[in-house]
């Protein structure tokens, strides 16, 4: 299978909130792109619809802020209760993406040091 991908992407595991109309919802993001996020929810997320993610960056006390639109979403194979899914960034912060780029580079570094 061909990989789509444009841009790299950084596997993480960050707790945040996504709100979606008058609903907000708990979810996992598991990967971080230029373009993107990786998210893994326990509810379905309305494909197309555009939405509001705050991120908690573990030590930090104020979550980063983004918006994008669910791309995608599907059943995960592995834990069928889960729904694995992909927002399309629309903005961020330039300081909120210092912070969450920072963040994720102290995590590759220290695991490519082995510690």
């Amino acid at each position: 299978m061909e990989e789509k991908r444009k841009f790299m992407r950084f596997n993480v595991l960050l707790d945040a909130l996504c709100r979606t109309g008058g609903a907000l919802k708990k979810l996992k993001v598991s990967n971080f792109s230029r373009e993107g996020l990786g998210v893994v929810a326990e509810d379905n997320l309305p494909g197309g619809k555009e939405v509001e993610i705050e991120l908690q960056i573990p030590g930090d006390n104020i979550p980063v802020v983004v918006s994008g639109q669910i791309a995608w979403t599907s059943r995960s194979e592995k834990k069928k209760r889960l729904f694995n899914g992909g927002i399309r960034l629309i903005g961020m912060d330039s300081a909120d993406r210092g912070r969450i780029l920072n963040y994720i580079y102290s995590k590759w570094m220290l695991s490519k040091d082995g510690k």
